[in-house]
């Protein structure tokens, strides 16, 4: 039996439902032949080390969205740097001792594939092989829109979601195209198995079926424009039932749940903590506002809900922008609070507007699943495939 390593890597939620798409794909394949291991690595075993790593990951994942440019500084000097060596080098030296311990957790396991969908746990998985395990195989799925210079590219499989990206892996960061292929998006059991039915939601969560209905968000840590949006839209003079998703932020949650009571008659705020089931909330919304977290975004347009991108913090979520607006057409992107207001508005008076952008939801396949792609790779590098050798 082969031991299938999934690392599970909080910085944001969209590493974390990438792999759990992975993870859900690998269960319906496994014929007994996989030992799959899901794993918070960082997380387990209460290593002081890796915790306060994981935190500052963390941290800075926050930093990027509420300290304007920040996020556009920190690519802008790696790409100054070098990218990828460059980092191989700060992990080696500045962040050693965090390295070492999670490659000591890694070895716990004794991966022979050790999946990742992570800057981080793609860099321990090359030195994990080079240092434990030379047989040990990475399989690397990257959940961003393009190929940005944290990527180790020293070894394993780098799968990528689309052609844009596929290119910037092969010409300007250069993978080897051998090891680079590129899969459909993936899709977690979730969004797989739920209803695409406004109605059946907005009659689950008690939801007015007569108002324009708009879900703001800036992923698990409500830190980026997600508050002035919603602050913008509670002084609205037309109906409208708004959905503030504060995340992981208790903070923002208890302020926008003390003001549910004092809104105007012709507003419903609804605030909303952190959950799994956020897709069911997408689907009953008309008008999905966010950052341009590619994850999230996915998962909208999958339950076809349109979206309103309000804010990128640096070029991957500028990728992912470009991606679902511009080429997808799924929606708009407006960064003037007072003109997405204004918009909001446009809608409610005339909601056949989001017409178009629904449509072009309609035609992303969730059915497709790029995770099945990523499953069969994987199961491909354990060498279980009947009659497969490498």
């Amino acid at each position: 039996m082969k031991n299938i390593l999934l690392t599970y890597m909080e910085s944001g939620n969209g590493h974390i439902t990438s792999i759990k798409a992975i993870s859900d794909a690998l269960k319906k394949m496994n014929d007994g032949s996989l030992n799959l291991i899901d794993s918070y690595v960082m997380q387990e075993g209460n290593d002081p080390t890796m915790k306060w790593f994981n935190n500052f990951i963390i941290k800075q994942t926050k930093n990027t969205n509420s300290i304007r440019g920040f996020g556009a500084f920190v690519f802008g000097f790696l790409e100054f740097m070098g990218g990828p060596p460059f980092m191989v080098w700060v992990h080696h030296v500045i962040f050693r001792k965090a390295l070492l311990h999670t490659l000591k957790a890694i070895d716990k396991f004794k991966p022979d594939v050790i999946v990742s969908t992570h800057y981080f746990m793609t860099l321990c998985g090359v030195e994990y092989k080079k240092r434990y395990n030379q047989n040990c195989e990475l399989v690397t799925y990257n959940p961003d829109n393009n190929t940005h210079p944290w990527w180790d590219r020293r070894d394993g499989y780098f799968v990528v979601n689309n052609i844009n990206a596929y290119n910037e892996a092969i010409k300007r960061r250069k993978f080897k195209k051998d090891k680079v292929s590129e899969v459909y998006f993936t899709a977690r059991n979730e969004i797989i198995n739920a209803k695409v039915d406004k109605a059946f939601y907005r009659e689950k969560y008690g939801i007015d079926k007569n108002k324009l209905c708009v879900i703001i968000a800036d992923g698990a840590y409500a830190s980026a424009k997600s508050s002035k949006v919603c602050e913008a839209l509670l002084k609205t003079d037309l109906p409208i039932t708004i959905i503030m998703l504060a995340g992981k932020n208790q903070q923002v949650f208890d302020k926008f749940k003390a003001l549910e009571n004092t809104t105007k008659p012709n507003i419903t705020l609804i605030t909303q903590g952190f959950t799994t089931d956020i897709h069911e909330l997408y689907c009953a919304s008309d008008l999905f506002i966010t950052k341009a977290g590619p994850n999230a975004m996915l998962d909208s347009v999958f339950m076809e809900t349109p979206i309103l991108v309000d804010y990128y913090a640096h070029p991957i979520e500028k990728a992912s922008a470009k991606l679902f607006v511009d080429t997808l057409k799924c929606g708009t992107a407006i960064y003037n609070i007072k003109k997405l207001k204004k918009q909001v508005e446009e809608y409610i008076k005339n909601p056949h507007l989001l017409d178009e952008y629904r449509e072009n939801c309609k035609k992303l396949d969730k059915t497709k699943n790029g995770a099945i792609d990523v499953a069969k790779l994987i199961i491909k590098e354990a060498n279980v495939t009947k009659g497969e050798t490498r």
